[in-house]
């Protein structure tokens, strides 16, 4: 029996890790089956999204990855959105660590209960009309790109298990991404970017007990960084996935996004996974800055990943808060 009323939905991507028929029957068991949707597939789902948005749902919860996620929010109008409720159904949910119990089905049943859940506002950036929570250029990309490459490779054999989770993600690194850094380290094959403050004024970051301490101010038209990196990433969500806190100062400051910039040597970043994990790396070739609009010109192409999806290579970026946040119901 459906336990839900129907002032919320829930939008389904019927290929994330952990959306099955098993799930697809336990949901339905807590929301009436005419408020599920269920994307017959990634080009069905805008057409989807805009059909819920116009039945004026109050909330709408999507289940699947962070890129599910970012999807919908994109189709969101700026003005009148429903709340957006975030199903751990997916392989990394980075987003989800910051509003989620952690068990998908306890959350909507929480909800369908009680709609009266806390709510979390959640800065966005913007990058080239996309909307998004983090996103990253360089080992990340690489890592990203090769764990899709993994997991094409074993599709329809017996490693197919071994490789939907965070056991991919390593396999991918350990086995493609990491050697083919070291060989660039070995070639002496660097890539550069410059970091140029676009927007307002920005602020370098130094690490500490109660988060992000500012150690300089940069103006309007300042270059912030300029030299070798392998990693630059940024957002306004302080998880990448599998609760990683790759951007532990993301959140202090509404108005601006962390920033962080790596050119640590992949085996000091290899023998530091714990901190990094816990968000409590620090490193002098670490560099962490809070800005609101950057732009990032690369000496040659490197891989971009937004919101867990590979989105093939960049040499420039604009990056920048967007104008829009989303409402997030939080159940932790």
């Amino acid at each position: 029996m459906s336990v839900a009323r129907d002032n919320f939905a829930v939008m389904l991507n019927p290929n994330a890790r952990r959306v099955s028929n098993r799930v697809l029957g336990r949901i339905s068991e807590i929301v009436d089956p005419d408020h599920v949707y269920v994307s017959e597939d990634a080009a069905s789902a805008p057409q989807l999204a805009r059909s819920i948005m116009e039945k004026g749902y109050e909330t709408v919860f999507t289940g699947g990855g962070d890129g599910t996620v970012t999807q919908f929010i994109n189709m969101l109008p700026e003005a009148g959105a429903p709340r957006v409720g975030i199903l751990k159904l997916g392989t990394g949910n980075a987003m989800a660590e910051i509003v989620s119990s952690g068990d998908p089905l306890v959350d909507l049943r929480a909800y369908a209960s009680n709609p009266s859940q806390d709510d979390l506002r959640l800065p966005l950036c913007e990058s080239e009309g996309t909307r998004f929570a983090f996103a990253g250029l360089g080992l990340d990309g690489w890592v990203l790109n090769d764990y899709r490459a993994l997991k094409a490779r074993c599709e329809a054999g017996p490693l197919r298990p071994l490789v939907q989770n965070v056991g991919g993600y390593f396999a991918a690194a350990l086995g493609v991404s990491v050697p083919r850094m070291f060989k660039r380290w070995m070639s002496r094959r660097q890539t550069l970017v410059r970091v140029t403050n676009v927007g307002g004024h920005a602020y370098a970051l130094e690490g500490g007990p109660k988060g992000g301490r500012v150690a300089r101010r940069f103006a309007p038209g300042e270059v912030l960084y300029e030299g070798p990196t392998n990693n630059v990433m940024f957002g306004t969500c302080p998880f990448y996935g599998h609760a990683m806190k790759a951007l532990p100062f993301a959140g202090l400051d509404p108005l601006r996004f962390h920033l962080r910039v790596s050119n640590m040597p992949v085996a000091r970043l290899l023998s530091q996974l714990g901190p990094l994990w816990r968000g409590t790396l620090t490193h002098p070739q670490l560099f962490d800055f809070h800005a609101d609009r950057v732009h990032l010109q690369f000496s040659e192409p490197t891989p971009y990943q937004l919101a867990g999806d590979a989105m093939g290579y960049r040499e420039e970026l604009t990056v920048g808060m967007s104008r829009q946040a989303i409402e997030l119901v939080r159940f932790i």
